[in-house]
């Protein structure tokens, strides 16, 4: 009797626990899921749109045949799509220049913060403007169970002194690699637009081409020179 009730007791713990971990687990899932596809679809966008920066380039150059063949439509390309780098990569290092500038200005300003701080935990970093949860003290509950309900919340403490700096440190940081990033497979995706275009532009594809009129010996052209004739005298008038 004592076995049963022991046992009753630990299955209604167990599903009174069991129940928010898989609604937690479930929320942390669905928006893991609704990031990567929401990146996937950015990421998407911009390698198409990079991409057909090849088009703009090299149009002028293909109708009016300075590129008439496969060597010199790539290098063309490649010079072009090499120089939308660089000028892209601008904006992203002017934000590792602010960087390194606030950088400098909060370690010799206020020398008592070593040089190797860390930018990302609670004492000196941006850790501190979010929640952080403490699970040291979370009970196991048999068979499969944790009691979360002992899970220590801190609350977000932000910084009202000189470790501000360390927030924009890491903004500024964080900007600047994106944005270099986005350049670099923009330039990936131009690469494989150029390497495609130049097999496809100057490549000889009979697949749409019906010959049978060049080879046919016994198509033969019935109309009469009357109306041969009347045909070009309606041509001139």
């Amino acid at each position: 009797m004592k076995m049963m009730i022991l046992v009753n007791l630990v299955l209604n713990k167990f599903f009174d626990v069991s129940w928010k971990v898989l609604l937690v687990i479930f929320f942390i899932v669905v928006i893991v899921f609704i990031l990567f596809g929401l990146i996937g679809m950015l990421i998407r966008y911009i390698l198409k749109v990079q991409s057909k920066a090849v088009d703009k380039d090299m149009a002028y150059l293909v109708t009016s045949r300075v590129c008439d063949n496969s060597k010199d439509f790539k290098k063309f390309a490649h010079i072009k799509s090499m120089d939308r780098f660089f000028k892209a990569s601008l904006y992203p290092f002017i934000f590792f220049l602010i960087t390194l500038i606030l950088y400098l200005v909060y370690h010799l300003v206020f020398n008592e913060h070593p040089w190797f701080e860390s930018i990302f935990n609670r004492e000196t970093g941006i850790a501190s403007l979010f929640y952080s949860f403490d699970f040291s003290k979370v009970e196991y509950v048999p068979p499969l169970g944790f009691d979360f309900d002992k899970v220590i919340v801190t609350p977000p403490t932000p910084f009202s002194d000189e470790r501000i700096f360390n927030y924009f440190i890491f903004f500024f940081l964080l900007i600047g690699l994106i944005w270099y990033l986005v350049n670099v497979m923009a330039y990936i995706a131009r690469s494989y637009r150029i390497s495609k275009m130049s097999k496809k532009i100057y490549s000889a594809n009979l697949d749409k081409m019906d010959l049978s009129s060049f080879y046919n010996k016994n198509i033969v052209d019935t109309t009469s020179l009357d109306e041969k004739e009347d045909k070009s005298n309606n041509d001139i008038d």
